[in-house]
């Protein structure tokens, strides 16, 4: 394996997408450490989801290349992200609302990666889920669904973990937990994390790395600690 492969999870080169005939991305060089939680960061319409609906083969790029480690993303179909070990929870959470907590996760089970015992494993870290198994996730709090979505990612075992606005219409204490669980999952299990976070304090308290878009471009990728005030001010103030 290579050095890159080594030492980044997710690498991304030249990277360009269209929306009909709007050009989203332009010439995106990304890379995202091995054992980081990087905060990819931009106003509203910047391009940040759709970069991530890139990673996931949800959206189709027009150049570039994605790899996860040594594995050429681009050339997999979009269900393959899963058993290569990406676990993603998209903005809005997407759960399936007429189906209960519990068929919600053993769904995720079908994938085929989970290891022996990763029900029991989500329920001890989530115990509200284990108090709902038999609840349908469309009668869930919006922290409770969120908790459900990041559940049935985990259930995955995955490598690299992927937040689209995980604190996004959620209470503070739930945005709290997450926080807590995304430190705890990256220092104790070495998970690398990719969030999209609008919420400055929350990307400080959880992010080690952040990259800015600014109008589909890469503007700015640093350590969370070089994340200044100048740079607020230019790329994310509203």
């Amino acid at each position: 394996m290579s050095d890159q492969g080594e030492s980044h999870m997710l690498s991304i080169r030249g990277l360009n997408q269209f929306y009909g005939g709007s050009h989203i991305l332009w010439d995106i060089d990304l890379d995202i450490p091995r054992g980081s939680v990087t905060c990819l960061m931009g106003r509203n319409g910047m391009g940040k989801t759709t970069l991530l609906k890139c990673v996931m083969g949800l959206l189709p790029a027009a150049t570039g290349e994605i790899r996860l480690g040594e594995d050429d993303l681009r050339k997999r179909p979009a269900e393959a992200r899963a058993t290569l070990g990406v676990g993603y929870v998209p903005q809005g959470r997407e759960i399936f609302p007429r189906l209960t907590v519990e068929e919600n996760l053993k769904l995720s089970l079908l994938a085929g990666r989970a290891k022996p015992g990763a029900l029991d494993r989500i329920y001890e870290t989530f115990p509200v889920l284990r108090q709902m198994t038999k609840r349908r996730g469309g009668d869930l709090s919006g922290g409770q669904q969120q908790q459900l979505a990041i559940g049935r990612a985990l259930l995955l075992d995955p490598q690299l973990l992927i937040l689209d606005e995980p604190c996004e219409g959620i209470q503070p204490n739930i945005v709290h937990d997450i926080g807590e669980l995304i430190l705890r999952l990256n220092r104790e299990q070495g998970l690398t994390v990719l969030l999209v976070e609008q919420k400055l304090p929350f990307a400080r308290r959880v992010a080690s790395e952040f990259r800015i878009l600014d109008k589909g471009r890469l503007v700015a990728s640093s350590a969370i600690a070089g994340l200044t005030d100048d740079i607020v001010r230019k790329h994310l103030t509203v």
